[in-house]
């Protein structure tokens, strides 16, 4: 007969859970602290289960719902699978959520549009926006004869403003009695500072329940939801995903939210190496003080795949993941060095998507054109955003003309060449940041103006001449089809082994300055935001093995640096790694 003895982490995540019961029950609002690996979706899922046992029916008869807002659209659709779709419950993403409620308030709306800066000169140029209807649906702002689309940026931005009216206020709370917040330390500013304004220092509106985790906030500063005393802290010490060995180092890292392990007897391995042994040459930039060059780097990188293979490690992409926060060592490898060197000095606009160039690229046209290539035309019109159907052979014709040359181009022309050509064809069509960036670099003249090109248009110039294929490798990279990822870009994912590579290069992460700090204390307020930003990014990092992990660093360390890596994963696991 099978046992029914509960492991240490189901025991942790029941705990946990029972706080979250009763803050629900005393309409408490409460914030569960779900470290890595600990189950946070499974807890938030738990509660709007209880919720729906115990008041689905009251709700629906009042015309009310449980409001869940999640971060992405896949947590979206897992939330609703495990929920069944109750009507009871409304699941969104928070710009789905807030404009499909704040979508009403068109009058309010047409008002505070105009107070948003980076409208207010397009309203002015129309002459205000008169009774033209607000609507959201391409995620950017324009103005036509009938209507205005609002930006996605303006979308939490408008819904903090309306929070400040009470009638709206007092029409949320009657809709949603009860507000559930999955991924709460990555909420929208706007969005966070006006609940916390409202809902937790005024004393007023739902009950607010906040699911994730404060130390894995790497995309933004963390807005300090943990700092409100009238919001219950429950801390879950559950870690499904990891073995002990993987989990100690976390703990270590994080003795405040200490964390006990499914299988305590699990076998498994965490280990560090670094550099300081290298006598060579190093690098003396601005964000890449002491680091091994790229060649040598690479070397490294080899030589330390290697000693793991004899070890027994299995680098095929779906078995381990290689995190690196360096492009520079691989780009070459890759396949894209070239658009490292356009963005060298904003990494992060290329690598997270931020230059809306790249974006498109990669989230829209190469999707695209990938789903054309497969004879997916319903996907392929999916990914547009709007379904065109293909009303006559000449139409067909002139889409097959259009995407025939579009997939020369990827070959064997530029980012120039393939721009020039959606510019003519609209398969598809550019975004507004896009063409206005392409209408700036068209009309800039040093010669009549006499001013310098901007950094950003100077940035734009580079790109256009950069190969496209490229941006398909590149796209590859971005997407996971390689063994390797950025750090950001595996936020929530685990694998079965994991090599870190922590380098320098980048003016958001220093890694020795971090692990030098937390050997000292000496946290000072000019470095302060800089160290939690590299912790956090650490602990996610750290987190996302389930059975191995290995971490490289590339940079020279101090000697309090070495001390704090023994202090984490034990003076044994701390190894020179040497050519």
């Amino acid at each position: 007969m099978p046992s029914t003895l509960l492991n240490p982490a189901e025991v942790a995540a029941n705990t946990a859970q029972l706080h979250v019961n009763a803050c629900i029950d005393a309409r408490q609002n409460f914030r569960l602290e779900a470290g890595a690996g600990a189950g946070k979706t499974y807890s938030l899922v738990k509660a709007l289960k209880r919720l729906i046992t115990d008041h689905g029916n009251i709700y629906i008869k009042n015309g009310q719902k449980v409001a869940c807002i999640t971060y992405t659209q896949v947590a979206r659709d897992e939330i609703i699978k495990e929920i069944d779709g109750h009507p009871a419950i409304v699941v969104e993403t928070i710009h789905s959520f807030c404009w499909g409620f704040m979508s009403r308030f068109q009058s309010q709306l047409r008002a505070l549009i105009p107070k948003i800066q980076r409208n207010t000169e397009k309203v002015e140029e129309v002459g205000g926006l008169g009774s033209r209807a607000v609507e959201y649906n391409l995620g950017f702002f324009g103005i036509d004869e009938d209507k205005v689309t609002i930006s996605h940026d303006d979308v939490p931005q408008l819904m903090a403003k309306l929070m400040d009216l009470r009638k709206f206020r007092q029409q949320f709370t009657s809709s949603y009695p009860v507000l559930l917040i999955d991924e709460y330390q990555d909420t929208d500013k706007d969005f966070a500072g006006a609940v916390a304004k409202h809902f937790f220092e005024g004393g007023e509106g739902p009950l607010v329940g906040l699911f994730g985790d404060h130390w894995q906030t790497i995309y933004r500063d963390d807005f300090g939801f943990a700092e409100y005393a009238n919001v219950k802290g429950i801390n879950k010490g559950a870690n499904f995903r990891s073995v002990p060995a993987v989990v100690n180092v976390l703990n270590r890292l994080r003795p405040e939210l200490f964390q006990v392990v499914k299988d305590p007897e699990a076998i498994g391995e965490a280990r560090v190496f670094h550099t300081n042994a290298y006598v060579g040459d190093r690098t003396d930039d601005t964000h890449s003080k002491e680091d091994l060059f790229a060649p040598v780097a690479q070397e490294h990188l080899a030589a330390l795949r290697a000693r793991l293979t004899a070890d027994g490690w299995d680098f095929s992409p779906t078995t381990t993941k290689i995190l690196m926060l360096t492009h520079v060592a691989l780009a070459e490898e890759q396949g894209y060095p070239g658009i490292v060197e356009v963005f060298k000095k904003r990494k992060e606009a290329f690598a997270k998507k931020e230059d809306s160039t790249i974006a498109f690229l990669v989230d829209t046209l190469e999707p695209m054109y990938r789903a054309y290539e497969s004879g997916r035309y319903g996907e392929m019109f999916h990914i547009l955003g709007k379904f065109q159907p293909i009303r006559s052979h000449a139409e067909k014709e002139a889409w097959r003309t259009d995407m025939f040359a579009l997939g020369r181009l990827r070959l064997s022309g530029t980012v120039g060449n393939v721009l020039d050509h959606l510019k003519t064809t609209r398969r598809p069509r550019l975004p507004a940041r896009v063409s206005r960036r392409e209408d700036e670099l068209l009309a800039f003249d040093r010669d009549s103006t006499g001013e310098e090109e901007s950094s950003s248009l100077k940035r734009h110039r580079g790109l256009r001449a950069i190969p496209y294929p490229e941006i398909v490798k590149l796209t590859e990279f971005i997407e996971g089809s390689t063994p390797f990822a950025t750090q950001h870009s595996v936020k929530g994912a685990e694998f079965e082994n994991v090599l870190v590579v922590l380098a320098g290069g980048w003016n958001h992460y220093n890694w020795p300055r971090m692990l030098d700090a937390m050997h000292t204390r000496e946290i000072t307020p000019k470095n302060e935001k800089g160290f939690y930003r590299s912790r956090n990014l650490f602990y996610v990092v750290l987190s996302r093995p389930k059975k191995r992990l290995a971490v490289l660093l590339t940079q020279r360390l101090s000697s309090n640096a070495l001390k704090t890596l023994e202090a984490l994963f034990g003076p044994e696991n701390v190894h020179s790694l040497t050519l």
